[in-house]
């Protein structure tokens, strides 16, 4: 049962299909910039996202938000303001070798992840230690879970299923098992110096789980994967009309 009257201290949003419709070109509404600014006189509010710092920069600035955020689905907490590293897990070498055979195999298109750039790698050569994550586009969800299924055995990964803009097409993630966004969770609220039970998880996809699981309040969008609203305490109206601007007026501004 939802406690009405707690007061929570952080609220960390997902970006894409949580605070923004569209990957591609999307930004926050109106009625959600203004609603995240009339938050930020309250609590804490921070960004917990799959995308890599510089693509979410954009949206950081316009939000003016300070302090950490979880980026690279977890790989990396960094302070919003300063673009300081707090906290980085990166892949291990190994194990993005072993991925990469698999891919190899099944020829689908492979990126990686570094703190600049996400590269095609077509050759091995691109391969290096600096690798925050890696993933696969535009796949569908057959070929998303026969790959899962074929890195599964990996015990030092975490992957994701994340839905693409393009209907009925996936993305898979893949990052080392110690950066997914429950570690950056914890890591945000001892940056904070606050408890997680204090903390206001909201997401719509599978990477989403370890976000709401982390957090005292876990919030899933209507538009969220079944499995995600099965979890969550509190299910939002959908992204495309402005769910978080409920959330924020019903557990932030308590309207």
């Amino acid at each position: 049962m939802i406690d009405k009257a707690k007061e929570y201290k952080a609220l960390m949003l997902d970006l894409d299909g949580t605070s923004i419709p569209s990957y591609y070109g999307g930004m926050p509404s109106k009625k959600v910039t203004e609603a995240i600014a009339k938050a930020r006189k309250k609590v804490y509010v921070g960004i917990a996202t799959s995308r890599p710092y510089y693509d979410a920069q954009h949206i950081i600035e316009h939000l003016k938000l300070s302090g950490p955020c979880i980026v690279n689905n977890g790989a990396q907490v960094i302070d919003a303001r300063s673009r300081k590293v707090l906290r980085e897990q990166r892949l291990m070498r190994e194990d993005l070798l072993a991925v990469y055979e698999e891919t190899k195999k099944m020829k689908l298109s492979f990126y990686v992840n570094t703190m600049l750039e996400n590269i095609p790698a077509k050759d091995i050569s691109l391969i290096t230690d600096k690798i925050l994550g890696a993933m696969v586009t535009n796949v569908s969800e057959k070929t998303a879970d026969l790959l899962i299924q074929r890195i599964s055995h990996i015990s030092t990964i975490a992957y994701s299923k994340i839905p693409s803009d393009k209907k009925e097409r996936f993305f898979v993630g893949i990052s080392h098992a110690s950066a997914t966004k429950q570690h950056g969770i914890l890591e945000v609220a001892k940056i904070l110096g606050i408890k997680t039970h204090e903390i206001i998880g909201v997401g719509d996809g599978d990477n989403d789980f370890p976000l709401l699981m982390a957090c005292g309040l876990r919030v899933a969008m209507g538009n969220a994967v079944d499995g995600l609203k099965e979890i969550a305490d509190y299910v939002a109206p959908p992204v495309f009309e402005d769910g978080v601007v409920d959330i924020i007026n019903r557990f932030v501004l308590k309207k």
